[in-house]
């Protein structure tokens, strides 16, 4: 996995972002909630993503409620389940891409009086769709260049090839959402699921399907972690 800094540039933008949220649900409190919660997931920064998710109580029916999340991926490739590969040198891999992911959830119990938003323990399906483009180079190889005058010459260095990957699952969580002031909520949740991807390269093989975290990972996986949220 490439070492790079949560302070880099998208994942600085990322904390900058998360912080005006809790400024902006400080300034809420004590104002009248719509029913919103935005919600953060801040693992995924590690793969270059930054997850938001939208929750509102489903009218009519208080212990369900429906949850949409775009995703945006920019910046390295992370890939924390990979093994190191002393063959490969990387040169600057980079991921760029976005999904959506729904959720329909069912808590245990509704709402207690006053409270907007629900909590305790919960069951859910998710439904998602991803799509990425993965830059990134197979280390250093003799290959052609166009040069001056569009006259072709050799070089030595890394040759870079892109990667093109649609990935969509469904996935079965339960959770436990705890409301940790009137405007801010712990979310934490875990999982199973099942996902499909196809890429198109000029290889042969995918060269991120190194293990669940991947960007092209297929088949079974364990989605799990937490998310920090504020009512709006």
């Amino acid at each position: 996995m490439p070492a790079f800094s949560l302070l880099s540039q998208p994942a600085g933008a990322c904390w900058l972002g998360c912080l005006a949220l809790g400024l902006l649900g400080g300034r809420a409190h004590g104002q009248a909630p719509s029913g919103w919660v935005l919600k953060a997931t801040p693992q995924h920064l590690v793969l270059s993503g930054f997850w938001l998710e939208a929750e509102h109580a489903r009218p009519g029916h208080p212990t369900q409620t429906l949850t949409v999340g775009p995703q945006l991926y920019w910046g390295p490739t992370g890939r924390p389940d990979a093994a190191p590969d002393p063959n490969r040198r990387r040169y600057n891999d980079l991921v760029r891409g976005a999904g959506l992911q729904g959720q329909h959830r069912f808590y245990l119990a509704a709402p207690r009086a006053g409270q907007s938003f629900a909590t305790g323990l919960y069951l859910g399906y998710s439904p998602q769709v991803q799509f990425f483009r993965l830059h990134f180079s197979q280390g250093d190889q003799w290959h052609e260049e166009t040069g001056p005058g569009g006259l072709p010459y050799l070089v030595y260095g890394p040759l870079r090839y892109r990667e093109t990957v649609l990935r969509y699952g469904v996935a079965a969580q339960a959770g436990y959402q705890l409301a940790l002031a009137s405007w801010a909520l712990l979310d934490v949740y875990a999982g199973v699921g099942v996902r499909k991807s196809h890429f198109w390269s000029a290889l042969d093989e995918s060269q991120f399907r190194s293990g669940p975290s991947d960007y092209a990972h297929q088949g079974i996986y364990f989605p799990a972690g937490f998310k920090l949220g504020i009512v709006l």
